[in-house]
């Protein structure tokens, strides 16, 4: 008898442990200060992980077989792409890329500051290198004020650039003693943008999404991680 209740009390144990265990959410990791040479390569390595998981889906359904009927064939196709949406997703929690975020820290000068305004000018050229565009994939900065995706062709190859779009330069509102100190460790000063990754596929056509999202952008001082300015993207 004393056998079966410590049992007992030990197979509730192991149950409400493991009720509690699976109700702790799930970690987000933060990712910072990631090369932009890492982020390049991350990206790359999914943008060919999409473009052959897409290449599989329209070899299963672009050509209807010849004793299948119309339905039949819409159908089979509709099963084909939920498969690869399951694939994705499955993917994205294997690489823990549902739950990683990625700082990158893009380098900032300070042009001039007005100090009838309070504003100062601040310029960014700083880029990362990111997969491009081809018809069976989408390379996607979802639309915001501060990030986009350009293509280029540089020495006969195209490239894709992630970059800051400021027209021409960012308008940073700012008080003078700020500025001033801001000035002081330019060689620091820094924007950093924090970014997820997603794969997603068109429903209604054989085509992947890789989206990067920025999420976040701060002005900082690189060496002691000092915030002048932070805004969500959203």
């Amino acid at each position: 008898m004393k056998k079966n209740i410590a049992l007992f009390v030990s197979l509730f144990s192991f149950i409400t442990t493991a009720t509690l265990m699976a109700q702790v959410p799930q970690p987000v990791y933060q990712d910072e200060d990631t090369p932009p040479e890492s982020f390049t390569i991350l990206l790359k390595d999914e943008w060919a992980y999409l473009r052959d998981a897409v290449a599989q889906l329209k070899k299963e359904t672009e050509v209807r077989d010849e004793f299948e009927t119309t339905p039949e064939f819409q159908a089979r196709a509709v099963r084909s792409r939920d498969s690869l949406q399951s694939k994705l997703d499955k993917h994205l929690q294997e690489t823990k890329l549902d739950h990683r975020i990625f700082g990158l820290w893009f380098k900032a000068t300070l042009v001039s500051y007005n100090a009838d305004a309070g504003i100062y000018s601040v310029k960014c050229t700083a880029t990362v290198e990111a997969p491009y565009s081809i018809p069976s994939v989408d390379c996607i900065v979802p639309s915001n004020p501060y990030v986009d995706l350009a293509d280029s062709i540089r020495g006969g190859y195209r490239s894709s650039s992630i970059f800051m779009k400021f027209n021409p330069d960012f308008e940073w509102k700012v008080g003078r003693g700020e500025a001033r100190s801001a000035k002081g460790n330019e060689a620091n000063i820094f924007f950093k943008i924090h970014f997820i990754v997603g794969l997603t596929q068109e429903r209604s056509a054989n085509h992947g999404q890789l989206k990067i999202i920025p999420k976040d952008i701060s002005l900082m001082n690189r060496s002691n991680n000092y915030v002048y300015w932070k805004e969500e993207i959203r």
